[in-house]
Formats: structure tokens, sequence, C-alpha cells
């Protein structure tokens, strides 16, 4: 069976999901976040809709009512590397942290919690967080295992944009898989 015409929820460039139906099927779909431009996962890797629909619905609500949890002040003045190692370290054991930033402090298990960005599988081989940047969302990633691509891995990634435009892509891509499901 033949899958459906792929599209593009949002702005690829910057912050998009790629959405592809399969035919025949209600409950599986090739959904992927794109961050900068860069598809995050295996194109060929299905996603099962209602876990897509559930994280995207907790993220827009996280988005839409407590953006306030994606900021700590030790974020102030510091490189996207140092920002994503702080909210890593917040769920290491010591031993974990890495030598070339004990200058770090660690900061409390819920910035990870609030920070640390999964939607499903397609994204485990990423390692994402979402951060407020002043009136923006910040998104900083790294390649971490395949199938992220080898050139990728331990290479860092960000992208800031309106936080507008992340809850409508958001929004459109909730409103197309229920009207394909």
């Amino acid at each position: 069976m033949k899958n459906k015409i792929e599209k593009y929820i949002g702005n690829k460039n910057v912050f998009a999901i790629r959405y592809q139906p399969i035919a025949n099927e209600k409950n599986y779909a090739f959904c992927h976040l794109v961050l900068g431009g860069e598809i995050i996962g295996n194109v060929n890797e299905p996603c099962y809709l209602s876990v897509w629909k559930s994280s995207i619905k907790n993220i827009k609500v996280k988005l839409e009512n407590d953006t306030e949890s994606l900021f700590d002040d030790e974020f102030n003045n510091r490189t996207d590397r140092e920002i994503f190692e702080l909210i890593w370290k917040a769920n290491e054991a010591k031993e974990e942290h890495k030598t070339e930033f004990k200058y770090l402090p660690v900061l409390d298990n819920k910035i990870w919690s609030n920070c640390g960005f999964s939607i499903d599988e397609t994204t485990d081989a990423y390692l994402i967080t979402m951060t407020k940047n002043k009136d923006e969302i910040k998104f900083i990633w790294e390649g971490w295992r395949e199938p992220c691509s080898i050139d990728k891995i331990g290479k860092l990634y960000s992208v800031s944009l309106e936080k507008k435009l992340v809850l409508e892509t958001l929004e459109k891509c909730l409103i197309e898989i229920e009207n394909n499901t």
C-alpha cells in the first residue's frame, strides 16, 4: 500500500513537524520533529499516533501555562553548550558529570524534567532541550546515537523562535492528526 504525501507543518527551515500518513492505517504515521531544517530521527520509522498526540498536547500545555518553568537564573550569560550541560547535569549522578563542566552548578532535577524534550522513539537518538530565552523558545539539541548521522553525533545545534510559532505549529499538527485518524 502506498503512503500518502508528506506534509510539513510549520516552517521546515526553523521548526516544523513532518507528517506523512500511512495508507489504510489510522494508528500509525511517519511523524518527525524538524529543527533548524534537520529532520530529527529516521524518516522511515513510523510512530504510534496516540503517543505523539499525547506528547504534543503536553508540550503545548506547558508552553501555554508554564513557560517560566523552562528558565533558570543559571542560564543567564551562559553559552548554549553550558545551558545544555546544566539541564542534563540536573539528571546525572555525580560520577557522570563531564570533567570540562564541573564548574557548573547542579540544578534541581525539575529543570531537567521541565526542559528535557522528548516526543517518542523518533526523538530518542538526540538529546533535546527546550528553554525560555527572553520572549522566545530555544531548542538546543545534539546528536547522541544512530540513527542520527555519524557526522552530527556530539555536535550541538540551536534555534530560537517565537513562542507563538511553536504553539501554532503544535496546534496545526494536532488538528492534522485528528483529521486523519
